[in-house]
């Protein structure tokens, strides 16, 4: 087992236990998802991966090496931080299994997802966002990319108009295809966020 494999364990194991303890029977847990560690990677000296649960779906960033927690920063603790296709806010935590990580609040609750698939594929998609150098400069020239519209709930007139129609239709997000298009995901992100 890799390191990157030994971190999305551990990863897994901390919120698998979050999920039998803490949100033991809360209504905003998704059933038929499922905790799991998407799509982990070195990046600026940590572990980034997208971490999908029943209530949340989050990129987290945890130290790279064993013994390289780092100082203990207040838990809620808020900072930016920068990747090729903008600046998001990141916000400390702490566990006790996992030490000092933190998270940028992305989906939360999760039903628009039907499965566990569609959820993860949307992890996946998430991370690629991130790192698209062109989503720094859009159609229109502003430098707003998408994943900047995701985390700030805006979206461009075409695919809110198409998310729109979607709802008009009585169709729920979690009805479209497994295979999620990038404009799929866009939608997702105009729906209100909360901090897992």
């Amino acid at each position: 087992m890799d390191h990157s494999q030994a971190v999305a364990a551990r990863l897994e194991f901390v919120f698998q236990g979050i999920e039998r303890t803490a949100m033991a029977g809360i209504p905003i847990l998704n059933p038929p998802l499922c905790v799991s560690a998407v799509g982990g990677r070195q990046w600026q000296g940590e572990w980034l991966a997208v971490l999908v649960t029943p209530w949340f779906m989050n990129p987290v960033l945890l130290p790279s090496g064993e013994g390289q927690a780092g100082p203990r920063v207040p838990t809620g603790t808020k900072e930016h931080v920068s990747s090729q296709a903008g600046r998001f806010e990141f916000i400390q935590a702490y566990e006790e299994e996992l030490g000092c990580y933190r998270m940028c609040s992305l989906f939360s609750p999760m039903f628009e997802f039907a499965d566990q698939e569609s959820a993860q594929e949307a992890g996946r998609q998430v991370l690629a966002e991130l790192f698209n150098r062109e989503a720094e400069e859009d159609e229109d020239g502003d430098g707003d990319g998408d994943m900047v519209r995701v985390w700030e709930g805006r979206l461009p007139e075409e695919d809110a108009s198409v998310l729109d129609e979607v709802e008009t239709a009585g169709t729920p997000p979690s009805s479209q295809p497994a295979g999620l298009t990038r404009r799929w995901l866009l939608g997702l992100g105009d729906k209100e966020e909360t901090t897992a």
